[in-house]
């Protein structure tokens, strides 16, 4: 498994980009939001990756935060959704308006996305609603916390990386832990303050 790759930007066209890894170059697809519109050729760029084989030839998909891939990854785990249509939605929406879009059920605004009509859209939503908490780090998961008014860190990076203002995720959590009592663990927390986010 590639978890990353780091080197120097050879070539950038529409939907792919060539690095230069160790003097080899290294063709990855992109998304148009991964495009590297702000670094030059010779710069050095890292992307995070995901590895799939094909019949005939070997593809690397690249993303710039680890989030995106893994969401990729959740997304080509439906039927119906190949890496082609994950690549156009993250090309198109944010993680965190998809988030709020599944965590809504907001067909409307998946079906913007080119491919996606309201039926895949809410098999979209009905795979994968439950299982969002999977974006977030691992080791929030399952980890009791302490209900009280100074927000968790780990929980704003992850909602940082979702595209959520560090105020935005601050005021969320707080609003969670004020109206929780008691101790609540993570994945519960989680899903209250992507929740929260989504009814703003």
């Amino acid at each position: 498994m590639i978890d990353y790759l780091s080197g120097r930007l050879v070539e950038s066209s529409p939907g792919a980009v060539v690095l230069n890894v160790g003097g080899i170059g290294i063709q990855v697809t992109v998304p148009p939001s991964a495009e590297p519109a702000e670094v030059r050729i010779g710069e050095q760029v890292t992307y995070y990756t995901r590895l799939m084989f094909r019949e005939d030839e070997l593809l690397l998909y690249g993303f710039e935060k680890p989030v995106e891939r893994d969401f990729f990854n959740l997304v080509i785990s439906v039927s119906g959704f190949g890496p082609k249509l994950a690549l156009s939605m993250l090309g198109m929406l944010s993680v965190s308006q998809i988030y709020q879009a599944i965590l809504k059920e907001d067909t409307s605004l998946l079906c913007q996305v080119p491919g996606i009509g309201r039926k895949n859209s809410q098999r979209l939503i009905l795979e994968l609603k439950d299982r969002l908490p999977k974006l977030i780090p691992a080791g929030m998961i399952g980890q009791p916390v302490i209900s009280g008014d100074q927000p968790d860190e780990d929980l704003t990076e992850a909602l940082l990386s979702l595209g959520y203002s560090r105020t935005e995720a601050a005021a969320a959590i707080n609003r969670v832990h004020r109206e929780s009592t008691g101790q609540i663990s993570n994945e519960e927390l989680l899903r209250l303050v992507l929740q929260s986010l989504a009814g703003r």
